[in-house]
């Protein structure tokens, strides 16, 4: 209907579970600027383990910068949610729910109940390019933009 928000893909139950989240394996390279203007370059690789069962997602960020984070994105049957773990090299361990798509869109959102929320939005660009937004909350319960990245598909090695 005219007007209405865009359908959110269900989840899949069973063995597919994770086919909607495919389209990421492989390596990609990312570039974009931190809130207050700094450039970062980032290498993001996917590849899915533990017999499908899981997506792994291998972030690191390209000196002088130095974030590496290592998440474990996976299905929750009985929620009927997407998961992810993220693990990073601060001591970071932060958990994130997404419904699945809304159009070309995928939404990670940090159920955390320490206060500190954060999100990260996975935006499709055709077949070999997404950009990834991360915002967080701030104390007036405001969204904050931390930094955004345009990644492009390396094609240069073959996925993993």
């Amino acid at each position: 209907a005219p007007g209405a928000p865009p359908a959110i893909a269900p989840v899949a139950s069973g063995a597919d579970a994770l086919a909607p989240l495919a389209w990421f394996a492989g390596r990609w390279r990312c570039e974009g600027r931190f809130a207050n203007g700094r450039p970062i370059r980032s290498r993001e690789t996917f590849t899915t383990e533990l017999g499908g069962q899981w997506l792994r997602m291998r972030h690191a960020d390209d000196p002088p910068n130095r974030y590496l984070a290592d998440a474990w994105w996976g299905d929750d049957k009985a929620a009927r949610h997407f998961t992810a773990t993220v693990f990073d090299n601060f001591g970071g361990d932060r958990r994130y729910t997404s419904p699945g798509w809304a159009g070309d869109t995928l939404t990670l959102e940090n159920v955390a109940t320490s206060g500190y929320l954060d999100r990260f939005a996975f935006q499709r660009h055709g077949a070999a390019a997404y950009r990834v937004t991360y915002t967080y909350r701030d104390r007036s319960g405001a969204w904050r933009l931390g930094d955004e990245q345009s990644c492009v598909r390396d094609t240069r090695l073959p996925p993993t």
